[in-house]
């Protein structure tokens, strides 16, 4: 099964539709061929919450400080649980300073958290618990490592200000391959593309 977390939607005022970020078969991002050094890292200025709930961030696990591959598996793990919390809150100065400038998917999500910020829309659900599946030896030429894992999502809705549902996603099971290395000291994202097949 494709992943979903990044397919959630755009809306429109005018038409009163859903536009797709990023679909769920979209080709993966590619891979870049040489080791990536730096990240595209400008955090938002200001979070603009999206609900009157308290949203609490996830932990930073410990395990993250470690440059091997328990370090990988934490990080995959990390950012794809802060996820929701960037699309409830706004916040999304850790997950900017996470993202490679090359992942795509890392760009499309932090676009539709910017996106529900603005139009004051609410974020619910979307909580996801992930499990890792395989982790690979890192490639020596990129220095990264691929990480497949399970992410198991609650179901999730966005409601404009005036209280209409315009997005919504039943609650679901997916596979990621999560590309984790180290750049400047600290863990980055490269890419979240599907598994591929065998």
């Amino acid at each position: 099964m494709t992943r979903s977390r990044a397919i959630l939607a755009a809306t429109s005022i005018a038409a009163a539709a859903v536009l797709l970020v990023a679909g769920c078969d979209d080709d993966p991002p590619a891979t870049p061929s040489a080791e990536p050094t730096a990240t595209d890292v400008s955090p938002s200025a200001s979070p603009s919450p999206s609900s009157s709930a308290v949203v609490v961030a996830p932990e930073r696990p410990q395990e993250m400080d470690d440059d091997g591959p328990a370090g990988a598996e934490a990080a995959a793990v990390y950012f794809l649980e802060l996820d929701d919390y960037i699309m409830k809150t706004g916040d999304t100065a850790e997950w900017e300073a996470m993202s490679h400038k090359s992942c795509e998917y890392c760009t499309n999500r932090l676009e539709q958290s910017k996106l529900i910020a603005e139009r004051g829309d609410t974020f619910e659900g979307g909580e996801a618990r992930i499990r890792i599946l395989q982790t690979y030896e890192q490639d020596a030429t990129t220095g990264i490592w691929p990480i497949d894992v399970e992410i198991k999502e609650s179901r999730s809705t966005i409601t404009d200000a005036k209280g209409s549902v315009v997005f919504e996603q039943n609650a679901q099971t997916s596979t990621a391959r999560v590309e984790t290395t180290r750049s400047e000291g600290h863990w980055v994202i490269v890419g979240v593309p599907d598994i591929p097949e065998s």
